[in-house]
């Protein structure tokens, strides 16, 4: 595929800059001369060289590209209206992009950098050789010392997509062969939107998206170094292409094992995100959690007012307050429609709704608390940083307990009293009271009426243990509910019921399982995060032939203080469960 783009260069030698695919680029790391000890440096600040040597010719530019804002602001009725403002369109600098001197007779790469905070790159090419200049579409950083990465954005679209790790083709822009000279000479590119004002339609290449999805890229990853400046951050490729209708999100397409990483919508007309830089940075923190913390969501429909199961609470308060912390705007915008024109989601961070729930298992709710959390002059990212890191090895789900629990114990006296008025206001346990796995929650918001109370509470079900030293054991029960999943999503508050045990003795246990007459149990049971195997067939537990409505799994199990396990209903109906869990000689 070849694009045109303008070039917004000093000299008359190159008129055009192209947009194209690089198939089978692999990770980017090209080896010219000073291709490796330049990206490994910290060149925030590039000193463009002013004139050349004996041997050699400066050539410096810089690399932009332009950026359209989503912008939001309120009808007379009050209601959120949303869309990309071309007329406010500017050029920004693509910072810390892969830039590359290319010889125009070879093909090969005679020199690579990347470029500063400025967008500004340099290099001392050859004496009179006809060259040009390509800006890939990544971010590279290697080494030993200081922080790392390899952030690539990709053509969803092109043939190479999902048949290896990198086999999409990477997004870059050359500008046109020009000679080196004998004199510092300077290539300015610039990648354009493709808008045109007149017909309210893209009409040429929209060569700057992929670089405004990397820049926002640039912000959630800077964001994070502010907290740990030397991270070493894994590999994430993001597809996107013109036309792009496989959604925004984190993870893999469905049938496709090498395409895991940041999917980004790209259909004119109907919804582009490559501008949306909330929503970008939203799902850049799932890759965050899946890097450096731990994200145990289930997925599925969520939105403003669900009362949802509290680790999707939590992964999709997490998303949306880390991409306001990132961008420094506690507003979300998400546009879409005719002219990417309409509003598809607006909000802001820092405000629960009215008639949003006040809890634990509200994403409004745990959103509002992380951003006003990072918004305190005692806490700010670094503490928050460290909790979310506490996370991956937390015996509990991930929930706004075993984040807030983490948090507590990182921030100073102050810092905790933010926090304990935060977690008031959410109706969350807090203070001395507080702990990971939320067993002090006594009490519900108005959302939840008396009669389901039995459905939420206690979070998480201690199970009844019976030791080989011991005649009889105590069953314990719990019950869930479909009440609040009205579209049968089996992600909202009480579908799954939590458990949680401990065993002090290594050794073989069976649990064992009766629910209500007609029911069929659903369990998966935890360590730290890791699912466990037992005999059970797709988390659904082996009935006993012998007693009808019986079921159970068998497991061998070290010392542990906290295991955790789920526990729901195979189909839609709801009910009770009675529990046993019995070492086996």
């Amino acid at each position: 595929m070849t694009e045109h783009i303008e070039l917004r260069g000093s000299l008359a030698a190159a008129t055009l800059a192209t947009l194209f695919l690089v198939a089978g680029c692999g990770d980017g790391s090209n080896t010219g001369a000073d291709a490796l000890a330049k990206r490994n440096q910290n060149v925030d600040a590039v000193k463009p060289p002013s004139q050349s040597s004996a041997t050699t010719a400066a050539v410096s530019g810089k690399i932009t590209y332009d950026f359209v804002p989503a912008v939001a602001s309120k009808d007379q009725q009050g209601r959120w209206q949303a869309k990309l403002d071309y007329a406010k369109t500017v050029q920004k600098p693509a910072r810390n992009v892969v830039v590359e001197l290319i010889d125009d007779k070879t093909g090969k790469v005679l020199l690579s950098a990347e470029t500063d905070v400025q967008g500004s790159y340099a290099f001392q090419a050859p004496l009179n050789t006809a060259v040009r200049v390509r800006a890939k579409a990544q971010m590279l950083r290697t080494g030993s010392a200081g922080p790392s990465w390899n952030f690539a954005v990709r053509d969803h679209s092109s043939a190479g997509y999902g048949v290896s790790t990198n086999g999409a083709a990477l997004f870059a822009m050359e500008s046109a062969s020009f000679n080196s000279g004998k004199q510092a000479s300077i290539h300015d590119l610039n990648a354009a939107s493709g808008w045109d004002a007149t017909k309210s339609t893209y009409a040429t290449s929209r060569s700057a998206g992929p670089f405004a999805i990397l820049d926002t890229v640039y912000n959630a990853s800077h964001k994070v170094l502010e907290a740990d400046k030397n991270l070493a951050f894994p590999p994430l490729n993001v597809f996107w292409s013109p036309g792009d209708t496989d959604g925004t999100y984190f993870g893999s397409e469905s049938g496709k094992s090498n395409s895991r990483g940041l999917h980004i919508l790209g259909q004119a007309d109907v919804d582009t995100d490559e501008y949306d830089a909330g929503v970008i940075a939203h799902e850049w923190g799932h890759y965050f959690q899946a890097s450096f913390s731990r994200d145990d969501s289930i997925g599925g429909s969520h939105g403003q007012g669900d009362l949802l199961d509290m680790r999707l609470a939590f992964s999709e308060g997490w998303g949306n307050s880390f991409s306001s912390m990132a961008r420094n705007d506690p507003m979300y915008v998400d546009t879409n429609g005719k002219s990417q024109g309409k509003r598809a989601v607006v909000f802001k961070v820092d405000d629960i709704p009215a008639d949003d729930p006040k809890a634990w298992f509200s994403e409004t709710a745990v959103q509002s608390v992380l951003y006003r959390l990072h918004q305190s002059p005692d806490i700010g990212f670094g503490p928050i940083y460290q909790a979310m890191a506490a996370q991956k090895t937390s015996p509990a789900f991930t929930s706004l307990f075993s984040f807030a629990a983490a948090l507590r114990g990182k921030i100073n006296a102050a810092g905790q009293a933010t926090l304990d008025s935060l977690l008031t206001e959410v109706n969350t346990i807090n203070k001395d009271n507080l702990d990971m796995f939320g067993s002090k929650q006594a009490s519900l918001p108005a959302s939840i009426i008396a009669a389901n109370k039995d459905f939420v509470l206690p979070v998480y079900t201690l199970v009844g243990l019976q030791t080989t030293a011991q005649t009889a054991g105590k069953e314990s029960t719990a019950c869930n509910t479909t009440a609040y999943d009205a579209g049968n999503n089996y992600n909202k508050l009480g579908v799954y019921r939590y458990l949680r045990f401990g065993i002090a003795e290594k050794g073989k246990y069976r649990l064992r399982i009766v629910p209500d007459q007609g029911l069929a149990p659903y369990l998966q049971l935890y360590s730290k995060g890791t699912a466990l195997a037992g005999d059970t067939v797709k988390n659904q537990l082996i009935e006993d032939p012998n007693h009808p409505g019986t079921y159970y799994a068998n497991y061998d199990l070290p010392v542990q203080n906290d295991y955790v396990a789920t526990l729901t209903t195979v189909g839609d109906a709801p009910g009770c469960f009675k529990l046993l869990l019995t070492q086996v000689k």
